[in-house]
């Protein structure tokens, strides 16, 4: 907005007959910015009358409120998830074991919806700030609204307190003696966003000319780019729809095939050695189950493929060791580490030290990193300490005889 002292100049000019273009020759010459002078000169309409005509204020009208706040809410999802794609591409190129496991499941969730946010709003985001700066390039006054200008500075106060939050975790990273290559990348991350945030729109809000703002497009230019490549680097790791329910799927066989070795564990445990097929060990704990109590997990229904609906292949290789395999669609060609590990049977009983010291145990296989058939040579365990598991022999049993009693 023009100060109140230039525009009172500019009507007195007027008022005298000076033509426009002498005017902003004057105040130009005498110092004053083109975007006040502009504005200045702008307050008056052009049309033949005595005195000089001020044009009416634009205070924002309740459409104009409504673009503005979609247009800056649109500004703040898309600033968070260029910024959680960016944190997931850094967690990538820094891996660290400690939270490599947590990185990989936020991969196959929030990539997905930063993904999703940035391929729907971004496009709109574009097309409202287009059609919002060809309206004020059109008619200058429309920098003067007030919702424009309150919008933009609630903005302002987030990106400037993301920004001083950011370099006081700089601070106080450094004096920990902290600072490590991932959480700078990071911090850079925040600190870029914020600035360019506080840097665009701080000068965007003091602006009047109509001109076109070139410093602006090489900005929305810049951001279009980095927002493409994000994008397009998630997508190689997130891969296609399709794709993500093979995944599905895949993860539903490795619980299918924990479920599995549990219920061979309980047979293991209980009938003291491993059953000819699955069929015949579900039929039997089931029985079983119905006479005395069972460990948790040992009566279920025998679990499938999740595709083709058919039991995972298995077969007894000595007393103690057999083999389950799955034919899985995709696997988990980027898992690394604790990431690519799956525990067979849950829980179990192990020997520590001595017979008489067991404690509970976890067994660990590692999950396929491609697709195809994977078998898993597993070891069976006792489900529950030999002294509480009362093993007995899988036997047909015969029905008992019913004793006849006399008639009275």
């Amino acid at each position: 907005m023009a100060d109140a002292n230039l525009v009172d100049f500019v009507k007195a000019a007027l008022e005298r007959g000076e033509s426009r273009a002498r005017i902003k020759e004057v105040l130009k010459k005498a110092g004053w910015p083109d975007d006040q002078v502009e504005s200045a000169v702008n307050a008056f309409a052009e049309v033949d009358f005595a005195v000089p005509v001020p044009r009416p204020r634009s205070y924002g009208s309740a459409r104009e409120a409504f673009l503005y706040i979609v247009y800056f809410s649109l500004l703040g999802m898309i600033a968070g998830n260029v910024g959680g794609l960016a944190f997931a591409w850094i967690d990538r190129q820094f891996a660290d074991d400690l939270v490599q496991n947590n990185y990989y499941s936020w991969a196959t969730t929030g990539m997905r919806w930063s993904v999703a946010s940035l391929l729907v709003g971004y496009p709109i985001f574009l097309f409202l700030g287009w059609r919002l700066a060809a309206k004020k390039r059109k008619d200058p006054e429309r920098r003067r609204s007030r919702v424009h200008a309150w919008l933009t500075y609630v903005t302002l106060i987030f990106a400037a307190g993301a920004l001083i939050g950011d370099l006081v975790a700089v601070v106080f990273q450094y004096l920990n003696g902290e600072l490590q290559t991932r959480f700078m990348a990071k911090a850079a991350v925040v600190g870029v966003i914020s600035a360019a945030i506080l840097w665009n729109y701080s000068r965007d809000v003091e602006r009047h000319s109509s001109r076109i703002d070139f410093a602006g497009r090489a900005l929305a230019l810049l951001s279009m780019l980095v927002v493409g490549a994000l994008v397009a680097w998630a997508f190689t790791v997130v891969r296609g729809p399709g794709v993500a329910r093979y995944q599905i799927a895949d993860e539903q066989r490795i619980t299918g095939l924990t479920e599995t070795t549990r219920l061979i564990d309980c047979y293991y445990t209980y009938a003291g050695a491993l059953p000819e097929n699955l069929e015949s060990m579900g039929a039997w704990l089931t029985e079983r189950a119905g006479r005395v109590p069972v460990a948790d997990g040992c009566v279920r229904e025998l679990p499938t493929d999740p595709t083709s609906g058919g039991a995972y292949r298995y077969r007894a290789i000595d007393a103690d060791t057999y083999e389950i395999c799955a034919i899985f669609q995709v696997g988990w060609p980027d898992a690394e580490g604790a990431a690519r590990e799956w525990q067979a049977g849950g829980y179990y009983y192990a020997v520590v030290g001595s017979p008489g010291q067991r404690e509970l145990k976890r067994r660990k296989l590692q999950k396929p990193a491609g697709a195809g058939e994977t078998c898993f040579e597993i070891d069976a365990v006792s489900v529950e300490p030999e002294d509480a598991a009362a093993r007995e022999p899988f036997v047909e049993e015969s029905p008992a005889p019913v004793e006849a009693t006399p008639d009275e």
